[in-house]
């Protein structure tokens, strides 16, 4: 074998070995599907500007969400329709990517953290607060 081959030989069995990580969640998932929290709802993304985290999650419908949003300190980013598995999915997806999830729904907020969670299409917004956030955390950087 020359060095191509055994590059495309690693690279199958990296990909076997991502998709068998897959297959796993989804079965995991599937016996648990009946939950109550496994139905059509909101998925969101708040943001604590005193603790420098975000909150990733998912709520059934808007009343509870607003009701989040009053009991926190925490400002909503934006959130779209979606379900528990979208929630459980991008958890292990950060997980496998080395992002620290705490108490099972708070990331840091950084570039690295929300450059991912464009990626993966979790709703981030484009308020003029989270862009003030990125522009602060490079200026940060190049000084």
């Amino acid at each position: 074998m020359n060095l191509s081959e055994t590059n495309i030989s690693n690279m199958f069995k990296n990909n076997f070995y991502i998709n068998s990580i897959l297959n796993k969640l989804i079965t995991k998932f599937q016996f648990s599907s009946k939950s109550k929290d496994s139905g059509c709802g909101l998925i969101y993304t708040l943001y604590s500007d005193k603790l420098n985290l975000i909150e990733l999650g998912y709520v059934r419908n808007n009343k509870i969400l607003e009701e989040k949003i009053k009991n926190k300190n925490f400002i909503l980013l934006d959130k779209k329709s979606g379900n528990y598995f979208d929630s459980f999915l991008l958890k292990k997806t950060l997980r496998l990517l080395d992002i620290q999830i705490y108490d099972d729904k708070y990331c840091d907020c950084n570039i690295k953290t929300l450059r991912h969670l464009m990626t993966l299409g979790w709703p981030i917004g484009n308020s003029l607060y989270k862009k003030r956030i990125i522009r602060k955390k490079i200026s940060y950087v190049y000084t």
